[in-house]
């Protein structure tokens, strides 16, 4: 819709034409990996027979060496997911006390899209603390499940 001659407006920012096309190749090999290495860590974590013979042996060929460099380098990653999901997590009750009175319309302009994401995370965050609550087992699955799924949960979120 053109506001002034040569001039164009978008309706709705958070839908312009750069969000329509797949994200790049340098970033989606995390949307693939991320998933399968979570999936694994779970399977050893909770079947610890499991873990690849590779990682049993001492480290003395080559091959052993790149796997424990790739198991390392990956497990870097997952672990710098794990610490965003973490604050995100936690930060998620402090960013809704905050907008609490925006959110009852007594402030403010609140960004709808930021709120809900803030939402979502304060529900994953309760039903962390249920499910450590019932098995600490469970909230550390569903923990490794979130962590490996990050880049997709919050793409889809945000």
């Amino acid at each position: 819709m053109a506001n002034r001659s040569g001039h164009w407006r978008l309706t709705d920012p958070a839908n312009v034409p750069a969000n329509w096309r797949p994200r790049s190749a340098q970033w989606a090999w995390l949307e693939l990996v991320l998933p399968l290495f979570g999936a694994s860590v779970l399977l050893v974590f909770h079947k610890p027979e499991y873990v690849p013979a590779i990682f049993l042996q001492q480290a003395n060929s080559l091959g052993a060496w790149a796997a424990w460099v790739l198991l390392g380098a990956v497990g870097g990653v997952f672990a710098f997911s794990g610490l965003l999901v973490a604050f995100f997590l936690l930060y998620s009750p402090v960013y809704l006390a905050g907008k609490a009175p925006m959110l009852m319309g007594k402030g403010a302009w609140a960004d709808g899209r930021e709120v809900r994401f803030y939402g979502l995370c304060f529900i994953a965050l309760s039903v962390l603390l249920a499910l450590l609550l019932w098995d600490w087992r469970w909230c550390v699955s569903a923990f490794l499940l979130i962590t490996g799924f990050a880049p997709s949960f919050w793409r889809a979120l945000v």
